[in-house]
């Protein structure tokens, strides 16, 4: 039997043949409605299933990260300040009289010893003077000598009778005169002789002598306008001058000669062995800090007038404190935190962290000894993020 042709129909002029048309067209209509339901079902059917744990869910990415031990250490508490070298003693040598340079008995740069003797002036005139001065004081001397023998002999005619007591008299007034000239002599002589070691000048301290700004020929005068004929500078032992803040007086006074100083030089070279020698007697109020100097041997001479240095300061030692990797420690809107893995997940803790010393953070409160912290990947982390420890070494591949 031929399947029935809506198309069939068309054309025909039965009545009924319209109205079966429009039948059959409301049957098509009823089955696209019901078909377009049994797929909807049949959808939410399957996003059930799938919800429903058919399948298992995706995993969470686990993050690779390296970690570390929380520690309790014995840490030294320390201060670090910029400083500079001084020396304890630096003389600028000048001349005390005017004069012509004579020699100059050292080296530019040498080193020398306290005496030495380092430039001779012209003294011809001055050894004239002095020369003059001996000779009046010996005269004096001599007629001193005269009128001591005539009070003598006075006061025996005096006591025989021959001669009246006014002759004595006179004779001891004279002698009491010559008595004075004799010792003004003798002042003025020695005034000369000072005057005359002017000429030679030598060494005030043992160190190093800078570079002379005079050679023989050249005339100099005693006034302190003009330049120093050298300096030196005392090289052993030495200063290293520092300023630190004033919240560490209390902590310098209880720390006294315990404390001990180390200077790290531009290039690197790092000297041990300084002591606290000084502590200023007031705070600077511009900058909050107080100058302090150290006491150094400098026998080898590897500190430098005038070089600068990084100090570092150990006030004392601080036993069982407990530390982290600087690492670890990350900043916050509520301040300084961790992450602490725990079971392959990392947390957040908030920690105080009080200082840093040679690499590690010191923590006042958060974090217990034997704690496991991140110390890279933390900037992919986030609470309760799984993680996959790795060594550093693997991260930076």
């Amino acid at each position: 039997m031929k399947p029935f042709d809506p198309k069939s129909l068309r054309g025909a002029k039965s009545p009924l043949n319209g109205a079966r048309l429009a039948q059959l067209r409301g049957l098509d209509r009823k089955t696209a409605a019901v078909g377009a339901v049994l797929l909807f079902a049949i959808g939410a059917l399957g996003w059930w299933f799938l919800s429903n744990g058919s399948q298992p869910a995706p995993q969470q990415r686990r993050i690779a990260v390296a970690v570390a031990k929380s520690e309790t250490k014995d840490v030294p508490y320390r201060v670090e300040a910029p400083g500079s070298v001084q020396p304890v003693v630096s003389v600028a040598i000048r001349p005390r009289v005017d004069s012509m340079v004579e020699k100059v008995l050292f080296a530019d740069g040498a080193s020398v010893k306290e005496g030495d003797l380092l430039f001779k002036l012209d003294s011809r005139a001055i050894d004239a003077m002095v020369e003059q001065a001996e000779a009046t004081l010996k005269r004096d001397q001599a007629s001193l000598v005269k009128a001591n023998r005539d009070v003598e002999r006075f006061a025996g005619l005096v006591a025989k009778g021959t001669t009246p007591k006014v002759t004595l008299d006179d004779a001891q007034t004279n002698a009491d005169m010559l008595a004075a000239t004799v010792k003004q002599d003798q002042a003025n002589l020695d005034n000369l002789r000072a005057q005359r070691s002017y000429y030679d000048i030598y060494a005030p301290v043992t160190g190093r002598v800078g570079i002379s700004s005079v050679r023989p020929g050249n005339v100099v005068r005693a006034d302190s306008t003009s330049a120093p004929l050298a300096t030196v500078n005392q090289m052993t032992p030495i200063y290293v001058t520092f300023g630190v803040p004033e919240r560490y007086i209390p902590d310098l006074r209880a720390a006294g000669s315990n404390a001990t100083v180390q200077a790290t030089l531009q290039n690197g070279a790092v000297i041990e062995g300084g002591k606290v020698a000084f502590i200023e007697n007031s705070v600077d109020p511009q900058t909050g800090t107080i100058l302090v100097r150290a006491l150094f041997d400098n026998k080898d001479e590897k500190l430098w007038p005038g070089t600068l240095a990084t100090v570092r300061v150990t006030l004392r030692t601080d036993k069982n404190i407990v530390t982290v990797p600087n690492e670890a420690i990350q900043n916050g809107q509520r301040g300084d935190f961790v992450f602490v893995v725990e079971d392959g997940v990392a947390r957040v803790k908030d920690v105080t962290v009080a200082r840093s010393v040679d690499g590690d953070s010191i923590i006042a409160k958060g974090i217990e000894p034997g704690e496991t912290v991140v110390t890279d990947g933390q900037l992919s982390l986030r609470n309760n993020s799984p993680v996959d420890i790795k060594r550093k070494a693997d991260l930076a591949q």
